[in-house]
């Protein structure tokens, strides 16, 4: 009886997933290879000394701007009972529980931001401020331009396959998938 040589063949590193993709799609990416596999490929690399320079010097500003923060350390605080999301989207066919919980908190942030946003939006404009107080809510603004940014680019394809579910038509993660299974492998099948 023969047996086959059981070496493993190397999996094939992939290009790291670029910007457009998103910090998720990194994130999967970097627990997907270890770090000496990334490095032989030649993804992983050690800092250059002018980028160890200004990712210090980009730390040493957050810092300083987080302790001047003032009026803009009150956000984010909305903090709304939205806990009914998650049974809204039960009617949605094929939407797992998971799905539904996950989209629930996503949209659940975002709406709680875009309060935020509202009442940062009424102070600038109903109360007296001193420039400096301007500055601080305004930093506090784009702080949750960040957060919806951020949970709005992962929700959002899921928003669209979810109103072609509920519209009757192919959900566009659904039309990849039924593509990758049309494509004749190498033997033609």
């Amino acid at each position: 009886m023969k047996t086959r040589d059981t070496k493993r063949r190397p999996i094939r590193t992939i290009p790291p997933p670029g910007p457009e993709d998103g910090d998720e799609a990194l994130v999967t990416y970097l627990h997907k290879y270890p770090a000496e596999e990334l490095e032989k490929a030649g993804y992983l690399q050690e800092p250059t000394p002018e980028e160890i320079r200004d990712l210090e010097e980009s730390v040493e500003h957050d810092i300083k701007r987080q302790k001047a923060k003032g009026l803009a350390k009150e956000y984010p605080k909305a903090n709304y009972d939205r806990s009914s999301l998650a049974d809204q989207l039960k009617c949605v066919p094929g939407l797992k529980h998971s799905d539904r919980k996950a989209m629930a908190q996503s949209l659940k942030v975002i709406a709680d931001r875009a309060s935020d946003m509202e009442e940062i939006m009424q102070r600038i404009l109903k109360e007296k401020h001193s420039p400096a107080e301007i500055a601080e809510l305004l930093l506090a603004f784009n702080e949750m331009i960040n957060y919806v940014r951020s949970y709005g680019q992962n929700l959002s394809p899921k928003i669209c396959d979810v109103f072609d579910r509920l519209k009757g038509l192919v959900p566009t993660n659904q039309i990849a998938q039924h593509r990758n299974r049309t494509k004749p492998t190498r033997n033609g099948v």
